[in-house]
């Protein structure tokens, strides 16, 4: 592993607790710009759409009727059954449309286009994304150079996306083997944070193989300052010094073993950081979410489902053979530099992407965005505050191999929760403040702070003599 290198964060975090370099967030997508789809004959996609309007109250959702449950469908049930639903529905501030677990995912359209490099199957996510323009079977799936539909004119634009500039959609799935999984990923979506000292992106390249994975780490990574492994060579990446917030990789195309994902004692070792991203140059990656983790994928190669269900939160995948090449294949160097620069997670997998009503599909919530890391924020719920100082108070002390270390307590990823983590709550502390005793004045925040965080580490040591005893 000659070629594996691991570039260190600086200049990150100063002495003060403030991030430097991170950029202010996109005023691309919000709710209000989402309808989200389920069907009705699924009770698991109508709990998903349902959580997921509880958390984004201002989504606009559409219960479809009539439509199989089945993965695959015909070009027919697509064209007569689901566009004419969700046609109804839509507006010209409708930028994104969800599809959820239950709705179909492959569509199959037999017949042979007219065009040269027709392709046969879509995902219904990518139709969907032209679903404005595409009233006939002829069309779909066509990626002939002689249509101009087949291109995507989001690709590459390094602006907000809005339906009524390009006439198309952004369109993308919450689907995993479970509603639980699914949920779950949403729930890390929420939290996911840029500029955390620790976390990682790690490329898996492999010698000989076509990919921008060179490009994502010399263009976006190291000018960008952020941490990262990357490893050149045939050999597998299945560990990283902290939690991981991007994967790129070859899968099974690298030479390693379709349960790469799913197994935990010989697949992929890390830990993913809320927010990760899955990304892999496989043909059929998202080719199923049936089953559970410890199922094989049907076609033998790691799945966008397994990712979830190991703790990852978005992916971008392939429903059928994409043929590797950029224009088949989400572009790696584009998404996270989207990511990076603010953008939600459907706004950077599609601007990343060449082809509409190709097999690529975007999995996972599509108002993603990564937040800048707050110094001391524990929990990654955006602020400082009494749950932060306990989660410190209970990994005092600890270091790496301790049972109780927890990695998010420990800010400066140097190994130890002590005295430099306490200074990050300690600066950014905005929960409440506590009365002296004996006065009615009120004491700053951080005194707060630091009061409840001695509270809990003598609560804890007490804890710890009693168990010993």
């Amino acid at each position: 592993m000659t070629s594996r290198r691991v570039t260190a964060l600086s200049g990150a975090i100063c002495a003060f607790g403030l991030v430097l370099g991170i950029p202010s967030l996109s005023l691309g997508l919000d709710d209000s710009n989402v309808l989200v789809l389920y069907n009705a004959a699924s009770p698991e996609g109508t709990q998903i759409a349902s959580y997921y309007a509880q958390l984004y109250p201002g989504v606009q959702m559409l219960a479809l009727d009539d439509v199989p449950t089945t993965e695959q469908i015909s070009a027919e049930v697509y064209l007569n059954q689901i566009r004419p639903q969700v046609l109804g529905a839509l507006t010209d501030s409708i930028d994104c449309i969800v599809t959820t677990k239950g709705l179909p995912l492959r569509i199959d359209n037999p017949s042979p286009g007219p065009l040269p490099g027709w392709n046969r199957y879509s995902s219904l996510e990518s139709e969907l994304a032209r679903i404005d323009s595409i009233s006939s079977q002829a069309g779909m799936g066509d990626q002939g150079i002689l249509n101009p539909l087949a291109i995507n004119p989001y690709y590459g634009r390094a602006q907000p996306f809005a339906h009524t500039t390009y006439g198309t959609r952004l369109a993308t799935r919450l689907d995993g083997f479970s509603a639980e999984d699914v949920i779950a990923s949403i729930g890390r979506s929420q939290k996911a944070v840029i500029g955390r000292p620790g976390c990682l992106f790690v490329l898996d390249d492999h010698p000989g193989r076509i990919d921008r994975m060179e490009l994502l780490r010399d263009k976006v990574l190291v000018p960008g300052n952020q941490p990262h492994v990357y490893d050149g060579t045939d050999a597998f990446v299945r560990d990283a010094p902290a939690p991981v917030l991007g994967y790129v990789s070859h899968g099974v195309h690298g030479g390693v073993s379709e349960s790469y994902i799913r197994d935990a004692d010989y697949g992929l070792a890390f830990p993913f950081a809320p927010g990760a991203v899955f990304h892999t140059w496989e043909s059929f990656n998202a080719y199923t979410f049936q089953g559970d983790n410890s199922i094989p994928s049907p076609k033998g190669q790691g799945l966008v489902a397994q990712w979830i269900a190991r703790g990852g939160t978005v992916g971008t995948g392939h429903v059928q053979e994409p043929g590797a090449s950029s224009l088949g294949v989400t572009n790696e160097d584009v998404l996270f530099a989207r990511l990076l620069n603010g953008f939600t997670w459907a706004e950077a997998a599609w601007s990343a992407t060449a082809q509409l009503s190709f097999v690529n599909t975007v999995v996972g919530n599509p108002l993603m965005v990564y937040r800048p890391w707050v110094p001391g924020d524990c929990d990654l719920d955006g602020d400082v505050d009494i749950f932060d100082v306990s989660i410190v108070g209970v990994a005092y002390g600890t270091r790496i191999g301790d049972a109780k270390y927890n990695f998010w307590a420990d800010m400066n990823a140097d190994g130890d929760v002590d005295f430099w983590d306490l200074t990050f709550v300690d600066w950014n502390y905005t929960g409440p403040t506590l009365p002296e005793a004996g006065s009615s004045s009120v004491p700053e925040p951080a005194s707060a702070a630091l009061l409840i965080l001695g509270l809990c580490v003598v609560a804890r040591r007490r804890h710890d003599r009693r168990s010993q005893g």
